[in-house]
């Protein structure tokens, strides 16, 4: 549905400054914010088709890391600020719960946070998936293994029982397992209220895999791995999903060499911009802003502005129009300095990117996977 042409153009996301995804959450606000601020101050705003720029307005609201508050969030952001424009939550199941609220009113939401790929299996027409897919998470992970160690040939997959982004990024890399011929030694789950890893560790350590791949909430991948780092269990290759980000660093100090963890953005990948500022324009801006080192949330955030940008510029209309917009969004194949954007037409999903494999060496993040866009290569074994 048109929204009335007016002054500024008001981009709405529910948040999460408070519970679980609170560190994540106030990263995506930051990027959001910083692509807003950048446009503002830079270009006078954003261009809707033919039309001249107009500013942003940015407008959002705590969702508490909850499902009851991001479907109260997103339907205040819809029916009482009568936002243009709709960022999505951090977490897969609140950008399911976003969804939720959203598809019914037809309004299109642009998902910067939520990895799942079974959101795109709902039959949505609203979402343009900014991310890659849970299940891709780590592609590459086998093959950059056996580069390391030609005889590895066993895995062992650590997840929690509860959430589908576990479950899909174990069931990506067992299917690589298949093709490559590892042999999957274990497949573990544990409650995620679980802080005693004691009997995953034990199991594992019987198996004794080649690759051990771990992924719960954020608090659970911490916790195993400082669980993990503790114990005398030797291993070949350790992923823990959230090796890829900076609070991983914070909660294990010295100890985190040798994790590897997959990232959806690192600056030294390098991408080549078709549209857009570059990676080290963007990343200059986060650092300003957030005041840190930058991690991957708030750049997916950024993306997302700038992916928006561009497909505003595609319509053939001055005014911000869903349907228009998702159509923009199907048509286009670009880089931006976060890497391809390219859905699928029908169901949204990004399929233009992968992710990175990173791997803390020497106490810092190096890019390990894909080849090209590598600065290392995997350090193996993670503990001999």
């Amino acid at each position: 549905m048109p929204k009335t042409l007016g002054t500024s153009i008001k981009i709405g996301i529910p948040v999460s400054l408070t519970g679980q995804f609170q560190v994540q959450g106030r990263q995506a606000l930051t990027g959001l914010r910083a692509w807003v601020n950048d446009v503002n101050t830079g270009l006078g705003g954003v261009s809707v088709g033919p039309g001249k720029p107009r500013p942003v307005e940015l407008v959002h609201y705590d969702d508490a890391s909850s499902r009851e508050g991001v479907r109260a969030a997103t339907q205040r952001l819809i029916v009482e600020d009568r936002v243009e424009l709709l960022a999505g939550p951090y977490s897969s199941v609140l950008t399911l719960a976003a969804m939720e609220v959203a598809e019914p009113h037809g309004r299109l939401m642009w998902n910067q946070g939520g990895a799942f790929a079974g959101v795109y299996e709902q039959g949505y027409r609203c979402i343009v998936g900014v991310l890659t897919p849970a299940t891709h998470y780590l592609d590459g992970l086998l093959e950059a293994v056996r580069l390391a160690c030609p005889e590895a040939n066993s895995l062992a997959t650590v997840r929690a029982s509860q959430g589908a982004f576990p479950r899909e990024v174990c069931f990506g890399v067992e299917n690589q397992a298949m093709v490559l011929g590892f042999q999957t030694v274990n497949s573990l789950q544990f409650d995620t209220l679980s802080k005693d890893f004691s009997e995953v560790l034990a199991a594992v350590d019987d198996a004794k895999p080649d690759v051990v791949v771990a992924v719960g909430r954020i608090q659970n991948d911490l916790e195993f791995a400082r669980q993990l780092a503790d114990s005398q269990v030797a291993l070949g290759a350790v992923v823990v999903v959230a090796a890829g980000v900076q609070q991983f660093a914070e909660h294990l100090g010295r100890d985190t060499e040798r994790f590897i963890g997959p990232s959806q953005w690192e600056l030294e990948a390098g991408y080549v911009p078709e549209f857009g500022p570059t990676g080290a324009q963007v990343s200059e801006s986060l650092r300003r802003a957030l005041g840190s080192a930058v991690d991957y949330p708030a750049a997916q955030a950024y993306a997302a502005g700038v992916v928006l940008q561009r497909c505003l510029q595609e319509v053939d209309t001055q005014e911000v129009d869903d349907t228009a917009l998702r159509r923009a969004a199907a048509s286009l194949n670009f880089s931006t300095f976060y890497g391809r954007f390219k859905i699928d037409p029908d169901t949204g999903q990004q399929i233009g990117r992968s992710t990175l494999l990173v791997q803390w060496q020497g106490g810092r993040k190096v890019v390990i996977w894909p080849p090209a866009l590598a600065s290392a290569t995997l350090r193996y074994p993670w503990r001999a």
